[in-house]
């Protein structure tokens, strides 16, 4: 696991997120328009009404594209989720959620956590030199 690759988790959660949200409004986005007409009760009269939406054929295939990219996303956070449960030490695995799920600084992990904020750049930097040696030995 690399540090550019964790970065990203935030980022993934986020457009995952911004992905169920359109899935789920996708019937309300623009598209094209239908005319039919409808009767204004105030009135009496029938009226113009415009409805916007997609074609069955467009919804499907644009439904199906988004669904595909939102299960690419959910598979690579799941697989930076499971690499997270994995590291050994708590306290580490801690601070690695803190900064790389939450979006937290050092400090405000420093702050949370009650070390300094050295402390946690220490913390760190330990890790993740254990990390390239491990990596340059397999």
């Amino acid at each position: 696991m690399t540090k550019e690759r964790l970065k990203k988790l935030k980022a993934l959660i986020k457009e995952a997120e911004h992905l169920e949200e359109q899935i789920r409004d996708l019937p309300f986005r623009t598209g094209s328009y239908v005319a039919d007409s409808a009767k204004d009760y105030r009135t009496g009269f029938p009226r113009t009404i415009l409805i916007r939406g997609y074609s069955t054929e467009q919804y499907d295939r644009l439904k199906r594209r988004l669904n595909e990219k939102l299960c690419s996303i959910q598979s690579e956070i799941s697989k930076l989720e499971q690499w997270l449960d994995g590291v050994e030490d708590p306290q580490t695995r801690d601070i690695l959620r803190l900064q790389y799920v939450n979006g937290l600084t050092q400090e405000e992990i420093a702050e949370e956590l009650g070390y300094s904020r050295a402390g946690i750049a220490s913390i760190l930097k330990r890790f993740w030199d254990s990390q390239s040696e491990t990596q340059t030995t397999k």
